[in-house]
């Protein structure tokens, strides 16, 4: 799913209007310039994480939880430092999970770079907007 889709399904999933989105978006605080100059570049775990959140806090106007403390648990929070709160919040309200990568029960990714199915992006989105 490229970035572009990813914005626009939540535009839709939420009811409102995809025209203008990204310039919307950067006006309203929950998207950034990145998102329309690389739109159709595949979305990383990482970015949906800040959208979510960012739309969250700035749409939705939901405070960030203060206790992140289960967050800490991911073995790859604070590979991103600029992400790691939109990671953590996401996180912690269970929109997103980890993903164990070595598939031995022992390690906790949140898999930054990575990316999501069509289907799991939609189930994120839903999630999002049930908050």
């Amino acid at each position: 799913m490229t970035t572009e889709e990813f914005i626009r399904d939540l535009c839709a999933a939420a009811g409102e209007d995809t025209e203008g989105v990204f310039l919307r978006g950067r006006r309203e605080g929950w998207l950034e310039a990145e998102d329309e100059l690389f739109a159709t570049r595949s979305i990383a775990r990482k970015n949906i994480a800040r959208i979510l959140h960012m739309y969250l806090l700035k749409v939705k106007k939901k405070p960030d939880l203060k206790n992140i403390d289960p967050a800490h648990e991911l073995k790859d929070l604070y590979d991103c430092r600029i992400c790691a709160n939109h990671v953590a919040q996401i996180y912690c309200r269970g929109i997103m999970h980890a993903r164990n990568l070595m598939r031995d029960g022992q390690f906790l990714w949140f898999d930054l770079e990575g990316e999501s199915d069509d289907n799991e992006a939609s189930e994120f989105i839903r999630r999002t907007l049930e908050i």
